[in-house]
């Protein structure tokens, strides 16, 4: 994504905001606005004509946001990735998000570095997320993985077919479904059923939360993580490939 600009979607409540945050954005020379809406579910026409590479979501400053009300998961089988913008650091909100698959979240606290570089990262096939907090969500996600799979590595053996245990590899390698499609010969049609197959056996929902489960149970080998500074040593964060 370095060497072409990347086009985004911005939604949010307030046009005073979106308007300022577009300023913000194309201040960046490799950044671009195609669009502005309130509401991400009356805009599918619009994600499928302008094919956005990024929709940036303004969370309404308030704790009881419903976050299911941004998830394309179930409008898109193509959906371009999504980062959110809040006010307020919360671990169920950060739990939600990646049960959701959305890809990053940034608070509004942060400069506007933070932001830029979490728009490339997540672009990049990338998540994004303040790691203060995000050591604690993914212990409650394995925990209650761990609480549903009484003997989860007997099952995964048993379940997997192989070319979904090969689809879960490249996966947990961060490749995008064309990439995996073409490593393993296939359609990305073919790579969308066997990812819709694994979820189903796995009772997840989200791209994360499968990497998460199959580290969690030696599926493959542990995931390298590598911490990116943005600014002080308060501003780091901590990047999950896809």
């Amino acid at each position: 994504m370095t060497n072409s600009q990347i086009r985004i979607l911005l939604v949010g409540d307030y046009s005073i905001f979106r308007v300022a945050l577009r300023m913000l954005i194309e201040s960046e020379k490799n950044l671009k606005v195609i669009g502005e809406v309130t509401d991400l579910h009356e805009t599918m026409d619009l994600i499928a004509t302008e094919k956005p590479d990024l929709i940036l979501v303004d969370l309404p400053e308030r704790s009881d946001v419903n976050i299911d009300s941004y998830s394309l998961s179930n409008q898109s089988a193509e959906k371009p990735p999504i980062l959110m913008l809040a006010s307020f650091d919360d671990v169920d909100v950060y739990q939600k998000c990646l049960r959701l698959g959305i890809n990053g979240l940034v608070l509004k606290e942060k400069n506007a570095d933070v932001l830029f570089k979490a728009i490339e990262k997540v672009c990049s096939g990338e998540f994004w997320f303040d790691r203060a907090i995000m050591g604690q969500t993914i212990k409650q996600l394995i925990d209650e993985r761990e609480f549903l799979h009484e003997n989860p590595k007997v099952s995964v053996n048993s379940i997997l077919t192989e070319r979904e245990k090969q689809v879960v590899d490249l996966v947990c390698k961060g490749l995008k479904n064309k990439v995996i499609a073409e490593k393993l010969f296939i359609t990305e049609t073919t790579v969308r059923h066997h990812l819709t197959s694994i979820f189903n056996k796995f009772e997840i929902t989200s791209r994360l939360e499968l990497v998460l489960y199959a580290f969690k149970n030696n599926l493959v080998k542990t995931p390298v993580r590598t911490t990116h500074a943005a600014g002080t040593g308060a501003n780091s964060h901590e990047v999950f490939t896809s």
